[in-house]
């Protein structure tokens, strides 16, 4: 019913992993913008056909998964992005930043995750 260079992509960062092993073409990812690596090999994995690849590292980013739905996606991202020194700011109103006792939450987390290589 679409074009063939139509293409099938998610957003819904928890359940990418599946979407990707299911052959949609992209993830629109909120957290590849901050933690590219993971989000890549997950990617990468499942355009394989390494689905046991692909749900292995979606299992690492379980505690970031657990975040989002605790405390929604993007206000995890926006602490995220300031615990990596990538930038300080707030999200846009209306949407409020997590409260201290939340970043302190997500700084346990991704203290917890595995950095550079180790994905």
């Amino acid at each position: 019913m679409v074009p063939e260079e139509f293409s099938i992509g998610y957003s819904g960062d928890r359940n990418c992993s599946e979407a990707m092993i299911a052959g949609a073409d992209t993830w629109y990812s909120v957290l590849g913008g901050i933690l590219p690596e993971p989000c890549l090999k997950i990617v990468r994995a499942a355009q394989r056909g390494d689905a046991e690849e692909a749900r292995r590292l979606d299992r690492r980013l379980m505690p970031v998964w657990d975040l989002f739905k605790k405390f929604s996606s993007l206000r995890v991202v926006y602490a995220l992005a300031e615990l990596l020194d990538i930038c300080s700011t707030e999200p846009p109103f209306p949407i409020l930043p997590v409260s201290a006792a939340a970043k302190r939450e997500i700084a346990e987390v991704l203290q917890n995750l595995p950095s550079g290589s180790g994905w």
